[in-house]
């Protein structure tokens, strides 16, 4: 009994003496476990969230530019002070520069002084009354003496006239103190294509009050634009014919001006008058008469119902020897076409044209068909047409369509007409056809 309770587990004594190493070991790999997970969840973390950069070094301040639109047009630089742009604004919305004022600032930058021939080649590339109103006043901040050049403030008017700003205009005509031909034929001609016809008639005479030896082309060229303005304006005929008496002292019934004195008195029916013009015209020794002449007197005489006496013009052109140009040819040709009398004579302009080389006109080939085809020679009116040069315009499709639909040609007339639209070609006279047909 003693023997066995003395005995102890097999394996117990063994053991003890290898219980503290192990613990050893295990707590070994314990931490080992931990700093390898510590690791690997270092590394994870740095491959998901990079490291941030460092921060920029910190920014210089901008530089201001030498030429900013921010600028106030009453801005000083380097102690002068830059032109007013105001003009340049109200004429051009959310613009506050132009590129004549652009570069008048980036000469005053770099230390450049425009001379005048700056000045007029910037006017001349003016394409708008903010650019003229740019260099104006540049022109005027930077001029020491009051006032400019005379070919300068010449040149700025016809800057301003030239976009339509009369008020602008007006005011630098008024500023100039001595003015000369030049300027006076500029500010009525101005007037006249601007349609101010009053204003160009108290201009001129204004002009013929305080110059009294203006001579010369620039004469001309203001009598042709109050001409103008007094053939538009019928209750200003009167004046018209005060202008006559001075051409007639003058000695300038011809060229340009006996061509809008002519004008004149056919835009009034005139024709008595008319006449007297044309063969003063052809006595004078200085100039031919202008075809321009001739074919106005015809389109006048057309307008009115006068047929025979245009064609009696026309035989008159022809016999002073002026070369016929495909304007005046297509012009007789629709008075052919409407006169009763003239059947024949058609075909001679047929073969005048044919002479002169414009018979492949578009406007021509418009004339002869629309001849032929009222005559009733339809033949003759398509081969006209086969013999444009290029692609037929619509009037000369629509004067053939219509030449076979008044000549009974339906079926041609609706082949022309399917033609037509197959060109792409949408016509008024479409209808006039289709209604034609339909009879």
């Amino acid at each position: 009994m003693a023997r066995c309770s003395l005995a102890k587990p097999l394996g117990t004594a063994a053991a003890a003496p290898h219980l503290p190493r192990r613990r050893a070991l295990l707590a070994s790999a314990a931490a080992a476990s931990l700093a390898t997970a510590t690791t690997r969840t270092q590394r994870l973390s740095a491959l998901s969230k990079p490291p941030k950069p460092p921060p920029p070094p910190p920014l210089r301040p901008r530089p201001r530019l030498p030429i900013s639109n921010d600028t106030p047009s009453n801005a000083k630089q380097d102690g002068r002070r830059e032109p007013s742009t105001d003009a340049t604004e109200s004429s051009v919305s959310g613009s506050s520069s132009s590129g004549a004022g652009d570069v008048l600032r980036l000469m005053d930058l770099l230390g450049v002084v425009p001379d005048e021939d700056v000045y007029v080649s910037l006017l001349r590339d003016s394409v708008d009354a903010a650019e003229v109103a740019a260099v104006h006043s540049h022109v005027v901040s930077t001029r020491a003496a009051p006032g400019l050049p005379l070919p300068l403030a010449n040149r700025l008017l016809l800057a301003f006239a030239t976009c339509g700003d009369m008020v602008a205009a007006r005011k630098v005509f008024d500023e100039i103190p001595v003015k000369d031909g030049i300027t006076w034929a500029t500010m009525v001609s101005a007037y006249s294509d601007g349609c101010f016809h009053n204003e160009a008639i108290r201009l001129f005479t204004r002009m013929c009050h305080e110059e009294q030896g203006l001579t010369g082309d620039l004469l001309g060229h203001a009598i042709v634009a109050v001409l103008r303005s007094c053939a538009r304006m019928s209750t200003l005929r009167g004046f018209g014919e005060q202008v006559h008496a001075l051409l007639v002292k003058t000695k300038r019934v011809c060229g340009d001006t006996g061509s809008s004195l002519l004008q004149l008195y056919c835009a009034g029916k005139r024709h008595d008058i008319a006449r007297q013009v044309l063969q003063t015209m052809k006595c004078s020794w200085q100039e031919p008469v202008p075809e321009a002449a001739w074919t106005s007197f015809i389109t006048a005489c057309h307008r009115d119902g006068g047929l025979d006496e245009a064609i009696y013009v026309f035989s008159d052109m022809v016999s002073s020897g002026v070369a016929r140009s495909s304007f005046s040819l297509s012009t007789i040709l629709a008075v052919c076409a409407e006169s009763e009398n003239c059947r024949f004579y058609g075909q001679q302009l047929h073969g005048d044209a044919i002479k002169h080389g414009v018979e492949t006109d578009q406007f021509v080939v418009s004339g002869l068909v629309h001849m032929y085809a009222r005559q009733g020679h339809l033949a003759d009116a398509a081969r006209a047409f086969e013999a444009v040069g290029g692609k037929p315009d619509v009037v000369c499709w629509n004067a053939m369509a219509l030449g076979y639909a008044r000549g009974g040609w339906y079926r041609e007339a609706t082949s022309m007409m399917y033609q037509m639209k197959a060109a792409g070609m949408d016509l008024p006279g479409l209808n006039v056809v289709g209604m034609a047909c339909s009879r």
